[in-house]
């Protein structure tokens, strides 16, 4: 073999190492530069046998895929999830762990809130209105459930015993309904024999309120005949629980699995201090979040209307201020005008069309080229009264400042397509009046907070 061959066998492994020793160097800094843009590596995804919905499965916690027994196997012939209690010891075989309408124009003074993640939630859902309108016959309207009453109930492995369990049962039945809302709410109870310390919910508190879904903690003070909040900072001590999570809200549904882990966690509880918990139905509440979800979509929109200068002038901060004024809106501290009912409630905002925010200290000097007034359709109670408030407001503004009114894009805003808005806005408020989640009510506050 020649020198030349010799060298050109050396050259070629060299190369090879050297694109892989690249391809290496390559992965790493795409790890790196995921891992500081999410804040964390980046997931396999898996096929969940059961359901063939993709998995998200992080790095450090692979394992196989398995088969997960059927919720309807799970069942006992009451319909119910069962565990036996029998001398502390489990029998479990769960294997749980813990639009835009034709008369809006578009852009036509409508804003969605929150546009790009409404989009992309919208397309996990099918059907219209009407459909979720359908469904309300299936949707429980009560106000208040009694805690641990007409549930799917499952006990609690630990040393409590039979005897115990019809114990907790008849004192559950004593017990008032808890303030939790049937339609919005999925309720999980958890009632024990030993006294536990407020303290004993600390961790899982804190880590729900970092799950981003509002949840309820209420206790039953049998001193006082009442259910209040708990509150972990306080020396507090309880044997009822009620823990009541919103299902969804106007950033989407709670997941299954995020109430299948708050379930398990609960049931650690109840068997650190003897006792039982007890959920609801999760494939029917599941289906009540779609539909809530659903709903809020539908429903969930910004009007604005602009009012811009002409012929390239300009407005300025002193007569915009004045004018606020004279309608009776204060200035809050992020920089923005706000219309207040009597209550406190805000009906309607004005904000700079520029990115500046308007300040006290400074409207003498600033100058705009244009103003926004900006509407929140499922908040407002009597929204269309308000919204001809806030019309009638607008056209005032633009008669005195030497502007016109106009959409988003910027197009003149005629008497038609004012009346085109509120005939759409009348048709919204409809809808909330029939999934009884009227504008401006507490449920539509939550929902739409």
């Amino acid at each position: 073999m020649s020198v030349l061959q010799i060298s050109l066998i050396v050259l070629a492994v060299l190369a090879v190492a050297g694109v892989g020793f690249y391809n290496w160097l390559q992965e790493r800094k795409y790890r790196r530069q995921w891992a500081t843009t999410f804040g964390r590596g980046p997931q396999q995804v898996v096929r969940d046998p059961v359901d063939s919905e993709l998995t998200e499965v992080p790095d450090d916690d692979w394992s196989e895929p398995r088969l997960v027994e059927p919720v309807a196997d799970r069942l006992n012939e009451s319909g119910q999830h069962s565990d036996a209690l029998v001398s502390g010891v489990e029998s479990d075989t769960r294997g749980n762990t813990p639009s835009s309408d034709s008369g809006w124009h578009g852009k036509q003074a409508i804003r969605d809130v929150d546009d790009a993640s409404r989009q992309s939630r919208a397309g996990q859902h099918t059907g219209s209105v009407q459909a979720v309108q359908d469904a309300q016959d299936a949707l429980v309207t009560d106000s208040t459930m009694t805690a641990g009453a007409d549930a799917t109930s499952i006990a609690t492995p630990g040393s409590v015993q039979q005897a115990n369990t019809r114990v907790l049962d008849d004192r559950i039945a004593d017990l008032p309904p808890a303030p939790v809302d049937a339609l919005l709410d999925f309720v999980i109870s958890l009632h024990t024999l030993e006294v536990m310390p407020s303290t004993a919910f600390t961790e899982l508190m804190e880590h729900w309120r970092k799950e981003h879904h509002a949840a309820r903690w209420l206790a039953y003070q049998h001193e006082t005949d009442k259910w209040t909040e708990i509150s972990p900072w306080r020396h507090q001590q309880f044997v009822d629980v009620v823990v009541a999570v919103q299902l969804a809200d106007r950033q989407g549904a709670v997941s299954e699995g995020l109430l299948q882990g708050l379930i398990g966690q609960l049931r650690e509880l109840a068997t650190r201090f003897d006792g039982i918990v007890r959920w609801e139905d999760l494939a029917p509440a599941l289906l009540r979040a779609a539909r809530i979800d659903q709903f809020c979509l539908e429903v969930d929109v910004l009007i604005g209307l602009n009012v811009v200068a002409e012929d390239a002038r300009i407005f300025s901060g002193a007569d915009i201020n004045r004018l606020a004024e004279a309608a009776g809106m204060v200035l809050d501290e992020t920089g923005v005008y706000q219309r207040l009912n009597e209550r406190g409630d805000v009906l309607y905002t004005l904000r700079n069309h520029e990115d500046t925010p308007f300040v006290r200290e400074q409207m003498a000097n600033l100058v705009t080229h244009g103003v926004t007034l900006l509407f929140e359709v499922p908040r407002i109670e009597n929204g269309v009264a308000v919204f001809a408030d806030m019309t009638q407001f607008a056209h005032h503004m633009a008669q005195v400042l030497g502007g016109r009114l106009v959409d988003d894009a910027i197009r003149s805003l005629s008497a038609a397509g004012i009346e085109k808005i509120q005939t759409q806005l009348v048709r919204r408020y409809q809808l909330m009046e029939a999934f009884d989640v009227p504008a401006g009510s507490r449920r539509a506050l939550r929902l739409f907070n």
